[in-house]
């Protein structure tokens, strides 16, 4: 099992890469030297929570997506997407049968979808758009 400083380093470079961002430019967004994040993404320097919140702010995830383990780095974890990721996530199976839940509920089952709306105000503080 990947330690967690390696699981950051390689779910970083991965998303990086994926949004076509130089280490240089994430360098700059961040306030870190193209050094610090070479070494970061190559497990040579530790992280500190501040440092992972700052990258993930400019990646468009939450800190939290550096520290799930995943199968597959590359895939966005549900509920930490990044900005254009939500066609990749849909096409995911557990995403696709929450999906299709959903869409039944409201076909069939009207107390079933008000206490989906609830659960969807109880995270969001909001009320949903249907």
């Amino acid at each position: 099992m990947p330690s967690v400083e390696d699981r950051i380093s390689r779910r970083l470079r991965a998303l990086r890469e994926t949004q076509g961002i130089t280490v240089s430019d994430l360098g700059g967004r961040t306030g870190l030297s193209q050094t610090q994040v070479t070494r970061l993404e190559n497990g040579q320097q530790g992280f500190r929570f501040g440092t992972v919140s700052r990258i993930a702010a400019v990646l468009g995830v939450h800190p939290v997506y550096f520290f799930i383990e995943d199968n597959d780095p590359d895939e966005p974890v549900y509920g930490l997407l990044g900005v254009g990721d939500l066609p990749r996530a849909i096409r995911r199976a557990p995403v696709r049968e929450v999906l299709e839940r959903v869409a039944h509920a409201y076909t069939t089952d009207r107390d079933a979808f008000l206490a989906i709306g609830e659960a969807v105000r109880a995270i969001t503080g909001d009320l949903p758009s249907w």
